[in-house]
């Protein structure tokens, strides 16, 4: 379900508009899709509605994903070195292995995720 103010979006249309230097992505809406291992550095993703897309192995250093929905994401092996994930919600998301070295995870939920392997903001491994 789209919300009206989450505009649709596609990958094709993400990846096209990324490489034009586009980097406001905000409130969008992408669901099932496979974004694994693509280079998104400093991508607006906030308030944005992203469940149950695969980023694995992606590089989103200083993505701005604040407020985002990333319920049910695959974030293994994401590099997320100094990500905004403010009020994000990453239930039930997969951070196996990812790096989120000062990344700001201020309030966000993190109910049932998956961090074995997980380099957290402050440098330590979750285990």
């Amino acid at each position: 379900m789209t919300f009206p103010s989450h505009a649709a979006l596609t990958k094709a249309e993400l990846l096209e508009r990324y490489a034009k230097g586009d980097r406001n992505f905000e409130q969008s809406h992408l669901h099932d899709t496979d974004m694994q291992g693509l280079l998104l550095h400093g991508i607006d993703l906030s308030e944005s509605i992203l469940t149950h897309i695969n980023f694995s192995g992606s590089d989103l250093r200083g993505a701005d994903l604040g407020w985002a929905d990333l319920s049910r994401t695959n974030l293994e092996k994401v590099d997320l070195r100094g990500a905004i994930l403010t009020r994000a919600d990453l239930s039930y998301a997969n951070l196996r292995g990812a790096n989120l070295l000062k990344a700001d995870l201020s309030l966000a939920k993190l109910d049932h995720t998956e961090l074995d392997g997980t380099i957290m903001p402050d440098g330590s491994i979750s285990q």
